[in-house]
């Protein structure tokens, strides 16, 4: 395992502190971002589109691209940061993060809906940054985008509860398994 110097160690506060400050992330897919934080040789692995990239022109290109794929699939879009956690030990910073957006086709789809909530989706990843000796980040893996389901509103609950009420909807099927005499 690669020990760092002290000198390496003091680079790399810095960059520590500004990753656990979340008001201080960027935010991708609004704003352009500081690519100074990157190696010139950063590795980009992307396992949610199967690449990879070398270099901090294409990890650009690579990030570009995915913002471009993002914004051509949601109307609205938003990244929210669940955690951000640091381990010193190995020299990364490990982000779970959410996007949270509204999908152009549902838009279209349902575009007389006056309340909009129940259409809007949301996407859980995982980041994992790794540090090299200077404090800059060389590798970032990005795993796990999955959708995230989210609770059933209360107002579908009151709905089927008034229809199970009126006899219109049964909650459970009848199964009549025994014939009657």
């Amino acid at each position: 395992m690669y020990q760092p110097s002290r000198g390496a160690a003091r680079r790399l506060g810095p960059c520590l502190r500004a990753y656990q400050a979340r008001p201080q992330l960027p935010n991708l897919f609004l704003h352009s971002h500081d690519y100074t934080l990157y190696s010139l040789d950063v590795e980009f692995i992307n396992e949610i589109l199967n690449m990879r990239t070398k270099g901090r022109t294409w990890y650009i290109l690579s990030l570009t691209l995915c913002r471009f794929l993002a914004w051509n699939y949601f109307a609205q879009l938003r990244l929210e940061v669940l955690q951000l956690t640091r381990h010193p030990e190995n020299w990364t910073l490990q982000a779970r993060w959410r996007l949270v957006g509204l999908p152009i086709h549902l838009l279209f789809l349902r575009f007389y809906k006056r309340d909009k909530d129940e259409l809007y989706r949301t996407y859980d990843a995982y980041s994992t940054f790794y540090l090299n000796s200077s404090g800059l980040i060389c590798r970032h893996r990005l795993d796990k985008l999955m959708p995230s389901h989210s609770p059933p509103t209360p107002v579908k609950k009151l709905l089927v509860g008034a229809l199970v009420a009126l006899g219109l909807s049964e909650p459970e099927p009848d199964l009549q398994l025994c014939s009657k005499a």
